[in-house]
């Protein structure tokens, strides 16, 4: 068995990088022969700061309460309680908690407890429907324990979207229709028309004279009757909010306000998080490099991994963030990998495999005895079997382009040198020529109709060899007689006179 050193290996040794410096890239930096763009994105990175597992842990408070925030303030009506309702019994029936909750394999693994908290969360949301005296005083204490329910599974964004995305609109529409009342007073006041007297005119069920005329001004003017379809129209979009949450617009407004915050400070806090750990995707990437992938793809796979780590991180586990991002990157820079670097896709569950083969030829054997371990030491350090061991080996094995670039010139590729055995050798072609011709001159000794026959049944200069019976059709005669004559011409053709014309051959 002939194993890949160090430098054939699909992975380099890995590292964990816990506590990392400011200096650990700086070498590397200075020797990239890369594209400005990236230069300058790696210089930048070492202007974050590097984050203590105390930061982390407040950014990790920030990002809950500010989503209790958003939950809190959708919750507070009806209409949104309603909606995450039904949102549970539709999660249930189409089983995407994924979707909405951020640890639901605790759902997954125990279906009585499962059901037992979907069943908690309903009945809290049922309690908070209830407009009863005596349950108005509950309401803190409810709200209390849904999030406490949810904090079990933590709340994804599209969860928090989904409660809130009715009250960003409405405040949304508030604000168009406050831009339009605006544009309003000031063409109304150019028409020097009573804006105010307008208003408190046209709710009115009697029509004064006023009302008539400046109604009169607005059909005759273009702008104004455009300004006044579109009021007319938003106010309908509005009313249409406004009586769907029964709330009034101030108190929407309030709570559309304090959602916007609160997704700002979760972005601003996520953001902290994302920009003082991308040295660590660098650190990881230019391990993967020479794999046949540039930097520049590998930090924006690790990109990726990192987006994902955040969202999923939680502080309260105890462990830095770091190190639990460092198996996301991993994960997404493996799988880029996979599926980019080979012609042939390797599953991802292979690659890994591969990667702790490489890891343990080189850090136990290469290093601690100097030699390739044997089939056998490998699958007693792998726990792999033999059989799968050479099943990964096989597929180790990289295919190689035929437009690969040979020589120091790159003035020839790789399919120059590779026999083609679709295609005759110069001295068969002229052998095959001279033996045609010999043929030829050979069945020149016959008579015509003999050369004829002989040509027909075996094909010479035809598509195809004839069979006696299709021959004797051609002549008009029987294939008996075909066959005679074809015996006749062999027993001249083998003469020894005219074989002297095919000794050479």
């Amino acid at each position: 068995m002939s194993l890949p050193n160090k430098k054939g290996c699909l992975f380099e040794e890995e590292f964990l990088l816990e506590d990392y410096d400011e200096t650990f890239l700086e070498e590397d930096t200075k020797q990239l022969k890369t594209e400005d763009s990236l230069r300058i994105y790696l210089n930048e990175v070492f202007n974050y700061k590097l984050l203590t597992r105390e930061d982390e842990v407040r950014i990790g408070k920030t990002i809950e309460e500010n989503e209790k925030i958003i939950l809190k303030e959708s919750l507070s009506y009806i209409t949104q309680v309603m909606k995450f309702y039904s949102l549970l019994i539709k999660v249930e029936r189409e089983n995407k908690f994924s979707k909405y909750f951020k640890d639901y394999e605790i759902l997954e693994r125990n279906k009585e407890k499962k059901t037992e908290w979907l069943n908690e969360l309903k009945a809290c949301l049922l309690n908070l429907l209830d407009e009863n005296e005596e349950n108005k005083g509950q309401r803190e204490k409810e709200l209390e324990k849904i999030f406490n329910l949810i904090y079990e599974v933590r709340p994804t964004k599209e969860l928090l979207e989904e409660l809130s995305c009715e009250i960003l609109d409405a405040q949304k529409l508030l604000y168009e229709f406050s831009l339009l009342k605006e544009k309003f007073m000031q063409k109304f006041k150019e028409f020097k028309i009573d804006f105010e007297k307008y208003l408190s005119l046209n709710g009115k069920k009697e029509k004064n004279k006023t009302y008539l005329k400046i109604q009169k001004q607005i059909e005759s003017n273009g702008t104004l009757r455009q300004l006044f379809l579109e009021g007319e129209k938003l106010k309908r979009r509005l009313d249409l909010i406004l009586d769907y949450f029964g709330e009034d617009p101030e108190k929407l407004k309030n709570s559309a306000e304090e959602i916007e915050k609160a997704f700002k400070n979760i972005k601003k806090a996520k953001e902290e998080l994302v920009n003082s750990n991308l040295r660590l995707i660098i650190s990881i990437a230019r391990k993967y490099a020479p794999k046949g992938a540039f930097l520049a793809d590998l930090i924006q796979e690790g990109n990726i991994g990192l987006l994902k780590a955040v969202e999923k991180f939680d502080y309260r586990k105890g462990f830095k963030f770091s190190t639990y991002a460092t198996w996301w990157i991993r994960q997404n820079i493996s799988r880029y990998l996979a599926e980019n670097t080979r012609t042939i896709r390797v599953p991802v569950h292979i690659i890994e495999a591969i990667y702790k083969i490489s890891k343990i030829v080189y850090t136990k054997f290469y290093q601690e005895y100097g030699r390739e371990p044997t089939l056998e030491e490998l699958s007693k350090e792998t726990g792999l079997s033999v059989e799968r061991l050479n099943y990964i080996f096989k597929i180790m094995k990289q295919s190689i382009s035929l437009e690969s670039n040979i020589g120091e010139d790159d003035d020839a590729t790789l399919k120059d040198f590779i026999e083609d055995n679709s295609i005759l050798k110069p001295e068969e072609v002229t052998f095959n020529l001279a033996l045609s011709e010999k043929i030829r001159e050979l069945l020149k000794t016959l008579s015509a109709r003999e050369e004829r026959i002989i040509r027909l049944r075996f094909g010479i200069g035809e598509k195809e060899p004839c069979t006696l019976e299709e021959v004797g059709k051609k002549f008009g005669i029987t294939k008996e007689r075909i066959r005679q004559i074809e015996v006749h011409a062999l027993r001249k053709l083998k003469h020894p006179h005219r074989l002297k014309l095919l000794k050479n051959f």
